[in-house]
């Protein structure tokens, strides 16, 4: 695993995480308060991004990388 493949996947799990942050905080405002099950499920998806991501970047040349394989 290479510096700049992680580096890649972290970029990947940032933009997800930003993505999420504007309709969550925007549920919180209109309802008062923050839903944890909301934060958890954001969370997950980001993780399984990251991660899917990093597998992809490592796998060889001319083959399908990542969690689902295309």
């Amino acid at each position: 695993m290479s510096k700049e493949n992680l580096i890649e996947s972290l970029k990947e799990l940032g933009r997800v995480v930003v993505l999420a942050i504007i309709p969550i905080t925007i549920d919180a405002l209109s309802s008062g308060n923050f839903d944890i099950k909301a934060i958890l499920v954001a969370g997950a998806i980001a993780g399984l991004k990251f991660i899917d991501k990093l597998i992809h970047l490592n796998e060889p040349k001319g083959k399908a990388g990542g969690l689902t394989r295309f």
